[in-house]
């Protein structure tokens, strides 16, 4: 081979090494962009849970967009899907979704996820019906009665207790729409639900003059607090929990998170659907 042919081919070669070296350089660029886009986007699995979340409502509940909101002032895009409360869990903590919403924390959950700020603090209250009532001042009191609760949701410590001794009954459903209705037809004695979601569930399975055969126990509730929860088998779950509570408290100092989760309070501070 001549001179000139050697040189051809040496500068074939070098062209040949550049392009590869070119070509790898994009595809790292490209995979770096492609997982800082990952790394910025949470995927959140939940459950019907009106007013709260729920896949037909505007921003899927008033829950949602407050936690849609704060991630947003973080940088980070959500998004919701939809499924039994229990499949909710269930994917969260295998990392299949890399969160959920709505849950307390409880020490059997804490091994399986890493717990964001309270979104919302409220009390669980104990509905009978009016034809067969009950008479409690404690969750004592509730011993030997029957008590249907959402699938997947936590009692709390003391009622865990007399559900484990056998001194109460538990009966699940996966909405409380369906407890409410088993309830009216005497199938369980009491439903444990939040208050303003207990008044929707009610709403929307009776008529108005129906929901009159319903009461809540007055002096018997549990404080809860609803929470972001975050899956530990995902990278990153502690930093990610940190830029919703920075993006939370953002909304409570401009005021934007009273509006996004009471969309129906008025001026005076009362609400246009108070729960009944």
């Amino acid at each position: 081979m001549t001179v000139k042919g050697l040189a051809g081919s040496s500068c074939r070669q070098i062209f040949k090494q550049i392009k590869t070296l070119l070509s790898s350089a994009v595809f790292l660029i490209l995979s770096l962009a492609a997982g800082s886009a990952t790394t910025d986007t949470v995927k959140i699995a939940v459950g019907e849970w009106p007013p709260y979340f729920s896949e037909n409502a505007e921003g899927y509940g008033t829950y949602a967009q407050v936690v849609t909101r704060a991630f947003e002032l973080e940088g980070v895009t959500v998004e919701y899907g939809f499924f039994p409360w229990r499949r909710a869990l269930l994917q969260t903590q295998s990392g299949l979704w890399h969160a959920s919403a709505g849950w307390g924390k409880t020490r059997d959950r804490e091994p399986f996820f890493h717990f964001c700020d309270a979104v919302l603090v409220e009390r669980e209250h104990f509905f009978y019906a009016t034809d067969r009532p009950v008479e409690a001042q404690s969750l004592q009191d509730l011993s030997g009665l029957s008590l249907g609760v959402i699938d997947g949701a936590a009692l709390g410590e003391e009622l865990k207790e007399l559900v484990s001794s056998g001194q109460i009954t538990v009966f699940h459903q996966s909405t409380l729409e369906d407890l409410f209705k088993m309830l009216d037809v005497g199938r369980i004695d009491v439903v444990m639900g939040n208050e303003k979601v207990a008044a929707d569930a009610l709403a929307s399975a009776f008529v108005d003059q129906e929901t009159k055969r319903f009461k809540a126990l007055e002096n018997v509730t549990v404080l809860w607090d609803y929470r972001v929860i975050v899956s530990k088998k995902i990278e990153n779950g502690e930093d990610l929990c940190a830029r919703f509570n920075r993006g939370l408290r953002k909304l409570h100092d401009t005021g934007e998170y009273d509006r996004l989760l009471w969309p129906d309070t008025k001026e005076d501070g009362q609400s246009h659907a108070s729960p009944s």
